[in-house]
């Protein structure tokens, strides 16, 4: 299908946008923050201000306690106490931050390595995460590629250690969103909140449908500075998130280079502008979107493959889009 590509945009088509709206039964109540270096912004329909604003502000509130345990850029966060602590000996941890590095790489031996919370030694090799950036030698990637790989990690469910080789770090940035969201979720939903939307930087879940609408419509947007939408998702109960290279690259020597790398290769992937993946849960779709994103089109429908309901949009540097998983009618490209 010949078209621009897309990224996610960040609201509801059909919601207004505009901050303070009373909640009642046709207006949102909306309300945000910033947290983990973007914005949260959580729309509700269907209760009174009041238990509207007691719930979104509840939801927040945990962005900002899973940011002190998450975020590498917190020098007293838990991950970071683990990256500093451990070279090679076991660090007790919070069962919370266990499960997640769990978690992840479950994900990562779903996309055979492509999903890599170990790679942070090669994206700082880059100059992605501080520092300049440049094209590392060969040299400079093999001995990087020493420090990463999700199998040189131990985890000790029973005693919740975790044992990181000498030099080796965890970031959670491409899973941490995903958490967050749907931390948010499961606190709305247990405050009875039966209709709303939690978008953090891109990274969505969908509760419900708005009042009078069978789905959320999920904007998307030209990504290469141009006005305009170029789509629409449908959204109901499920999560979306979009990996790409459209706004962090670095162009050096005339070449453009994305901040997406192949873990196996310590190379940047730069044949793919984006993927947007729909899952179950934000988790999955913050995951799997950077994974599948590495994958590419053909490895990554097989990885799709393995979670029922996940469905994901390439698209390609010669402006086509391929696709993974059913999409149905929930997906309208103009």
């Amino acid at each position: 299908m010949k078209t621009r590509t897309a990224m996610i945009w960040l609201f509801a088509l059909m919601a207004p946008v505009s901050f303070g709206l009373s909640c009642s039964n046709e207006a949102p109540f909306i309300k945000e923050t910033f947290v983990m270096g973007t914005r949260a912004v959580i729309t509700i329909y269907g209760l009174d201000d009041e238990t509207a604003s007691e719930a979104a502000g509840k939801a927040l509130h945990e962005l900002h306690r899973i940011e002190t345990v998450m975020s590498n850029w917190i020098e007293d966060s838990e991950i970071s106490l683990l990256n500093h602590n451990s070279e090679g000996l076991p660090v007790k941890v919070s069962k919370e931050l266990f499960d997640i590095i769990e978690e992840s790489f479950r994900y990562s031996r779903l996309t055979s390595g492509a999903f890599d919370i170990t790679a942070r030694p090669i994206v700082q090799l880059w100059g992605f995460q501080g520092g300049s950036p440049r094209v590392p030698s060969e040299e400079e990637i093999a001995s990087a590629l020493e420090k990463v790989g999700y199998h040189l990690v131990r985890l000790d469910r029973e005693n919740l250690t975790v044992t990181l080789p000498a030099r080796m770090e965890i970031d959670l940035a491409g899973i941490g969103k995903g958490y967050g969201v749907d931390r948010c979720v499961s606190i709305l939903k247990e405050r009875g909140v039966k209709s709303a939307l939690v978008n953090l930087g891109g990274n969505m879940y969908a509760i419900g449908s708005p009042l009078g609408k069978e789905y959320w419509s999920v904007g998307i947007r030209e990504p290469h500075g141009e006005d305009g939408i170029v789509g629409r998702l449908l959204l109901k109960d499920e999560a979306v998130a979009t990996s790409g290279n459209y706004e962090n690259f670095v162009t050096i020597g005339g070449r453009r280079y994305g901040h997406i790398i192949d873990p196996s290769t310590g190379r940047t992937v730069d044949h793919i502008l984006s993927v947007t993946v729909i899952a179950p849960s934000a988790l999955a779709a913050d995951a799997l979107s950077t994974g599948m994103f590495v994958l590419g089109p053909e490895r990554g429908a097989a990885a799709a493959e393995k979670i029922p309901g996940l469905r994901a949009v390439y698209a390609l540097e010669d402006d086509t889009y391929e696709f993974a998983g059913e999409f149905g009618k929930k997906l309208i490209l103009d």
